[in-house]
């Protein structure tokens, strides 16, 4: 079997696209998507690399290394590799690992991680052999929105209500507030700071920020919503949809500011999040949260997500 490895060229996003979907086919993520984000990854201050493995022609996997800009440190990086399940226990994934590493000699790592999901222990048992660690898990777990009783939850629009907050979308407030993008920016880098993650956080460029967490063609405008008290923005829960899942929707980032939390507002968003999959026919919500957020954690378990297997973050020092 002749295995050839080279640099990532554009055309092979859908074979990327397909890649991921034969290992995981609960998620579906197009070749457009991959390459909105790989056009809109600031690549002036973060580094971002891919190989792909060829057989006879045919990509059947691939690895990437990548600064993280919400955890940036010049000398930390997250990889991956992916080998099409067909093709598994042949060798690819080792020379992939492999070519990656021989990269990073040059910027001279000191700390890498790398994800497995917890029922995939052949992904677990690869990172582990090249020394890497369990760091922490994140759960991932899904709401069925068709079951979804909301007479048990009455009463937590009006109680943010009457504290001054009100509830509107990311489409009004475009419309309404010139400074509406600033003050996203603000909100999310101070809900941020507090969600548990491998490494402290680092806001991301302005524009990075617009382009991925705004602009991104998988943000919806109606189904982004957003607490204010006045003019302040408090909170923000947000829903995002692959365009290949048609039935399925993403939760983004869902927080409060210190200073209103234990309020409610954190539910009532949720709430809202879930109204809108109700109203436009959607059959399922699908969240992840680090194992150590205990409130999100708190709100998803009473509203019925369902818990499924865990990622799990692991990491390797080199230094």
């Amino acid at each position: 079997m002749g295995i050839e490895l080279r640099e990532f060229a554009p055309r092979d996003y859908k074979a990327l696209s397909d890649i991921d979907h034969a290992i995981y086919p609960e998620y579906r993520y197009s070749a457009e998507e991959w390459r909105y984000d790989d056009e809109h990854f600031d690549r002036k201050r973060y580094t971002l690399k891919r190989y792909v493995a060829e057989v006879a022609g045919e990509v059947v996997g691939y690895a990437t290394y990548r600064h993280s800009p919400h955890m940036f440190h010049p000398k930390r990086f997250w990889i991956g590799v992916w080998v099409h399940p067909e093709w598994q226990r042949r060798g690819i994934g080792s020379r992939l690992y492999g070519q990656i590493m021989e990269d990073l000699k040059g910027l001279e790592p000191e700390l890498l991680w790398a994800s497995a999901r917890e029922d995939r222990p052949e992904g677990i048992a690869f990172a582990e052999k090249w020394g890497f660690r369990e760091r922490m898990r994140e759960w991932e777990s899904w709401l069925d929105v068709e079951k979804f009783d909301f007479t048990k939850f009455k009463g937590y629009a009006e109680r943010a209500k009457s504290s001054g907050v009100e509830i509107a979308t990311l489409a009004a407030e475009r419309e309404r507030d010139p400074q509406y993008l600033e003050k996203l920016y603000e909100l999310s880098n101070l809900v941020a700071i507090d969600i548990p993650s491998p490494a402290p956080y680092t806001a991301p460029s302005f524009e990075h920020f617009v382009e991925n967490s705004i602009e991104h063609p998988d943000v919806i405008p109606e189904g982004f919503f957003i607490a204010k008290d006045g003019e302040l923005y408090v909170g923000q829960s947000d829903l995002w949809r692959s365009k290949e899942e048609p039935r399925d929707l993403y939760q983004g980032l869902t927080g409060v500011r210190r200073e209103y939390r234990q309020g409610g507002i954190a539910m009532a968003l949720k709430l809202r999040t879930v109204e809108y999959a109700k109203e436009h026919d959607f059959k399922v919500i699908k969240t992840w949260n680090n194992s150590n957020n205990v409130g999100m954690l708190h709100i998803n378990q009473r509203l019925g997500f369902a818990r499924r297997p865990a990622w799990i973050t692991l990491e390797k020092k080199l230094t």
